[in-house]
C-alpha cells in the first residue's frame, strides 16, 4: 500500500484544468489572480526561526477543549450559527441551511500522516451532519478545503449545491462532485439559489489573501462572502487580510445580522493576509456601515496552529477591542449553535470557557 496518491489527489486539479475554468475571468492576469491591495512579505517571510517557533506550539490550549455534539433540529432555523471549529460552521438562513468551509479531518494537510493536527476533536463527523442545502466554500487553502470531507458530503449529501469562488469547481470536480451541483463567482459576482421556494443570494467580495494547494500560487480566487436571504443577512469572511473595501461591502451589501470573522492565525511576518482580533473588529464595523446591534462571532482561531501567537490570544485581544468600539460579540464553543434572533442556545451556557485553557 502506498501514501502517495491519497496526497497527491488532494493537491486538487491540475494547472490546465484550473486555467480552463478560470480563463473568462477579468480579474485573471498572466494566468493568477491577485490582491487589489499588495499584501507585504517582511524579511522574505517565513524561515527556519518561525518554524521552531511552531513546534514550540505556542498555540496549544492548556487542557483539553470542551466539545459538544451538535443537535440540528430537522428544519433549518430563522437565523443560527452552529461553530465546528476554525472556519467551519452550519449558517441556518430563513430556513435554508449552508455549510462554510467544511473541514473535519485530523489534520488541515494533503495528508493525514503529517500537517497541522486539530488541537479539539471535530464536533461531527461529515457523514453525520445533518441535511445540508448549501456548501459554501472561501478558497482552496487546506484548512478551508478538506478532500475528505468534501468527499464524504459529496457521497451523503446528494441535494447539496457546493458554491466557490473560480477555479475552486476544478478541484471539487477533480474530487469526483459532479460539475452540475457546482455553482461558481468571481469577485463582485452572486449566485442565487432556490432552496424550498426561498432565494439565498451568495455575493462574492474580494479577499486579501492568496490560494494554492500545490507548487502554484493563484490560480484560483479567494473571496469573502455575503449571504443573504429575504429576511435576514450574514457576513463570513473566508481567511483575509485587513483592507478598506469592506467598506464597499457595508454599502452594497449591509448591514448584516451577524458576522463570521476570522481572528487567528495572524503574524507579523505576513501583517496583511490574515486579521488580527483589532483589524476583525475594525471590518465588523465597517461591513455593518458602522451600525450597531449586528452580532459578531469569531472563526478562524483556536482549533489549528497556523501562528506563533498564544493559544488564547485572539480572543484575548478581540473582546476588549470589540466592547470599546460597542461590538456584541459571542464566543461559541466548538460544537454549540446560537439561535442569532432571540440569542438563545448552548453558545451562551458558558461564556468564558476558553477562559480555562489559555
Amino acid at each position: 500500500m502506498t501514501l502517495i496518491p491519497g496526497p497527491l489527489r488532494a493537491m486538487g486539479a491540475s494547472s490546465d484544468a484550473i486555467a480552463a475554468a478560470t480563463a473568462d475571468s477579468p480579474n485573471l492576469s498572466g494566468g493568477v489572480f491577485a490582491n487589489r491591495e499588495a499584501a507585504a512579505v517582511v524579511d522574505g517571510g517565513p524561515g527556519p526561526g518561525a518554524l521552531i517557533d511552531m513546534i514550540r506550539r505556542p498555540g496549544s490550549p492548556s487542557g483539553v477543549i470542551p466539545v459538544l455534539r451538535p443537535v440540528a433540529p430537522a428544519a433549518p432555523a430563522e437565523l443560527s450559527i452552529t461553530w465546528l471549529g476554525h472556519a467551519s460552521e452550519i449558517v441556518d438562513v430563513d430556513g435554508v441551511r449552508v455549510l462554510c468551509d467544511p473541514v473535519l479531518s485530523a489534520r488541515c494537510s494533503p495528508s493525514q500522516i503529517v500537517g497541522p493536527k486539530r488541537m479539539h476533536g471535530a464536533p461531527v463527523r461529515a457523514r453525520e451532519l445533518p441535511p445540508v442545502d448549501v456548501v459554501l466554500i472561501s478558497h482552496d487553502h487546506y484548512d478551508h478545503l478538506d478532500t475528505g470531507t468534501v468527499t464524504a458530503i459529496a457521497k451523503t449529501q446528494p441535494n447539496a449545491v457546493f458554491v466557490a469562488p473560480l477555479g475552486v469547481d476544478a478541484h471539487l470536480v477533480s474530487w469526483g462532485v459532479d460539475a452540475a451541483r457546482i455553482r461558481t463567482a468571481d469577485w463582485h459576482g452572486d449566485v442565487a439559489l432556490e432552496v424550498r421556494g426561498t432565494t439565498i443570494t451568495f455575493g462574492a467580495v474580494p479577499a486579501r489573501h492568496f490560494s494554492g494547494r500545490g507548487f502554484t500560487r493563484n490560480q484560483t480566487l479567494w473571496v469573502s462572502w455575503t449571504i443573504t436571504g429575504p429576511s435576514h443577512s450574514v457576513f463570513f469572511s473566508g481567511d483575509t487580510g485587513f483592507t478598506e473595501s469592506y467598506r464597499e461591502v457595508g454599502e452594497s451589501h449591509g448591514p448584516f445580522d451577524v458576522t463570521l470573522i476570522a481572528i487567528g492565525a495572524y503574524d507579523d511576518l505576513w501583517p496583511d493576509i490574515h486579521l488580527n482580533p483589532e483589524e476583525a473588529v475594525t471590518v465588523h464595523d465597517l461591513v455593518n456601515g458602522g451600525g450597531r446591534g449586528s452580532l459578531m462571532i469569531p472563526i478562524h482561531w483556536g482549533t489549528f496552529n497556523l501562528a506563533r501567537h498564544s493559544w488564547g490570544d485572539p480572543v484575548q485581544r478581540l473582546l476588549p477591542a470589540a466592547e470599546s468600539a460597542g461590538i456584541d460579540v459571542c464566543v461559541p464553543r466548538p460544537g454549540s449553535t446560537l439561535d442569532v434572533i432571540d440569542r438563545a442556545g448552548t453558545a451562551f451556557d458558558d461564556p468564558t470557557w476558553w477562559e480555562r485553557h489559555v
